[in-house]
């Protein structure tokens, strides 16, 4: 490996992957004047042999310059990876660690790789610009060539696309035993896309035979495979151009968690219509409507009882919105073959029969499908929600053990997904509970944040949980749920319920003035200062709480926020300093100590991790989020 590389790229995947890992290396070596270089693995007896020589892709000047060839997977464990780095990082920051002479692996296959103060608009634009420096070698730029005059035949002006994604997810194991609702897009939604145009629709699919069924005969499809037609291009060398080609549609309708949409997005300039969420209210209420009806009366009327299986989950969000959710389980329910085909449905009648005021009905599904031998581990949590809300009672918010599985779920990857744990989470925060307590969560914060919760049945009401996540995020550990929490929703949104006056203070604080505010305020700024910190915007997030401690000092949540600020900064001695200082103030709340944990972890320090942990099961004994932490320290 060559030592004056300070960015290397590495993936020993698809193409589409290594494609996107490498315009990632591209633009940050070309961001802050480094070298980069991605690593493309070239193993004749391996998984991929037919991407043993990037050269039957890519002009030999373009490998030149941008690729080093490796025989075997290199070793990057003496390397931060920069995907990771920069979800917690500043440009700025980085830039002065590459100074410094630091150096980075790089492995992100889907997405644009960010820091904290970079906007996605701005990223992605670098990331295009980057994209129009790759070339392809001859062979496959005559087939580029050859397939846009296909299209432009077509007539009907720019094409749009969509993304079929079926395969797997229909009848094989494991695949078939779950959910994928940001993966599987059921026909209605495709047909409502396509509605919104008149030009033609190039269709992307893993399984062409169900979009004939999709298409229902609509001329205006034109399947990717009559786009290239004859080619003899072997298979990779075909992707390759399917992402360009998709890349330069104006629009594609896609799952929203569509790794190969998504990687041409990046390339090119598509935008990504992430269905259903991005469809017009109108068509995406009709879309339901109709799906529902089908799965309810026609669900001989599906492509496969797979494509019914993915497709009676998306119905049965919907079917508790409009009422009909016991009508759905009636529907499905004992259906015991299929049922145990696609085990994933048991925890989304279960969910839906909860909604519909039909406990006795929930917890049975949701015991059947613990019991059911096929379901995944990633379909388990909500059925556990499920038995939780069940034993609890009428009021769960006074439930000691509901308390301590509360705080647990909302910090243990995806175990709090689902609608019951934001109802919960509201129910919590409104009462003197330990797990408020200990997340320090201001009571007065919980209305402006609350919001109704059509999925929960009725007029239940909800609390979003990255509003209980924000000033505890280094307990997020699983990477794709740290972004949905920086990203969703917008920096903007997050604060709007509580930022009156926001403006008017920081204009005060820069003008070195010391503006006086109530208690209710300073909650409120505090809360915008721990957002600002979420989203990069450090020096902003410093003065708010710099100038808080000085009107009301001793403040533990306060020094927490200041601690979070410092560690985002890279400035762990006075991360350390401000969490001590929370910790003395608020010697009895074992979050801090939990927290405490995660940072001396991150320096290596067991020692003083293991005291930590300690405390925090001291002051909580039985905690079982302690229990996760304690795993993640041996």
């Amino acid at each position: 490996m060559n030592t004056d590389d300070q960015i290397t790229g590495f993936r020993q995947d698809r193409i589409g992957a290594r494609l996107i890992c490498m315009l990632n290396v591209m633009r940050l070596a070309q961001k802050f004047g480094v070298k980069g270089r991605f690593l493309w693995l070239s193993e004749p007896e391996g998984p991929y042999p037919e991407l043993a020589d990037p050269h039957d892709f890519l002009s030999a000047a373009f490998v030149a310059e941008h690729i080093r060839v490796v025989d075997k997977a290199p070793d990057l464990s003496q390397m931060q990876d920069v995907g990771a780095v920069a979800q917690s990082m500043n440009a700025r920051g980085f830039g002065e660690r590459l100074a410094g002479g630091g150096r980075y692996s790089c492995t992100t296959m889907s997405e644009t790789v960010r820091f904290m103060d970079e906007t996605l608009p701005d990223a992605e634009a670098e990331m295009r610009e980057i994209a129009r420096q790759i070339r392809l070698a001859a062979p496959l730029e005559k087939a580029l060539v050859r397939a846009r005059k296909v299209v432009a035949r077509a007539g009907g002006g720019d094409p749009v696309a969509i993304h079929v994604r079926r395969g797997d997810i229909l009848d094989v194991p494991p695949w078939c035993y779950s959910s994928w609702a940001t993966k599987y897009v059921p026909d209605e939604f495709f047909r409502a896309f396509i509605s919104t145009g008149e030009g033609p629709v190039i269709s992307f699919s893993d399984t062409p035979e169900a979009v004939r069924h999709l298409a229902q005969g609509n001329p205006r499809i034109l399947p990717v495979t009559e786009v290239f037609g004859d080619a003899r291009l072997p298979q990779p060398a075909r992707d390759l151009l399917e992402l360009v080609l998709m890349s330069e549609c104006a629009q594609v309708g896609a799952p929203s968690h569509s790794a190969f949409s998504r990687a041409a997005a990046v390339a090119g300039r598509c935008r990504i219509v992430a269905l259903p969420g991005a469809l017009p209210e109108d068509l995406r209420r009709a879309a339901y409507d109709a799906l529902l009806e089908r799965v309810i009366a026609a669900q001989d009327s599906f492509f496969a009882p797979g494509d019914l299986a993915q497709s009676a989950g998306y119905a049965a969000r919907h079917a508790v919105v409009v009422g009909r959710g016991a009508e759905l389980v009636d529907a499905l329910d004992g259906q015991d073959a299929f049922l145990g085909e696609f085990p994933f449905l048991y925890k989304d009648l279960a969910m839906t029969a909860w909604a519909a005021g039909r406990m006795g009905k929930a917890r049975a599904l949701a015991e059947r499908g613990l019991a059911a031998p096929l379901l995944r581990h990633r379909d388990k949590p909500q059925c556990r929600q499920i038995l939780l809300m069940a034993d609890a009672g009428n009021k769960p918010e006074q439930n000691p053990e509901v308390d301590g599985q509360f705080l647990t779920m909302l910090f243990t990857g995806r175990a709090a997904e689902g609608p019951i744990i934001p109802v919960l989470a509201r129910k919590m925060m409104r009462q003197d509970t330990g797990s408020a307590k200990a997340l320090m969560f201001p009571q007065k914060l919980t209305a402006p944040f609350t919001r109704l919760a059509p999925e929960s049945g009725g007029d239940a009401k909800m609390l979003p949980l990255w509003v209980l996540r924000l000033d505890w995020s280094e307990f997020v550990r699983d990477k794709a749920l740290l972004r949905e929490l920086r990203e969703w929703p917008s920096l903007w949104e997050k604060m709007k319920p509580v930022a009156a006056g926001l403006s008017e203070i920081e204009d005060k604080l820069e003008a070195k003035e010391k503006p006086v505010v109530g208690a209710g305020a300073a909650l409120r700024f505090g809360f915008c200062a721990a957002i600002l910190r979420l989203h990069g915007r450090l020096n902003r997030s410093f003065a708010l709480l710099g100038w808080l401690d000085g009107l009301y000092p001793g403040n533990a949540l306060t020094h927490k926020r200041l601690a979070d600020t410092c560690f985002a900064a890279d400035l762990g001695r006075g991360g350390w300093k401000w969490l001590e200082s929370a910790i003395e103030i608020a010697p009895e709340n074992p979050m801090l100590h939990l927290s405490a944990v995660l940072r001396a972890l991150q320096t290596g320090d067991a020692a003083r991790a293991s005291r930590h942990a300690d405390a925090a099961e001291a002051l909580w004994p039985g905690l079982p989020l302690i229990k996760v932490l304690r795993r993640g320290m041996s």
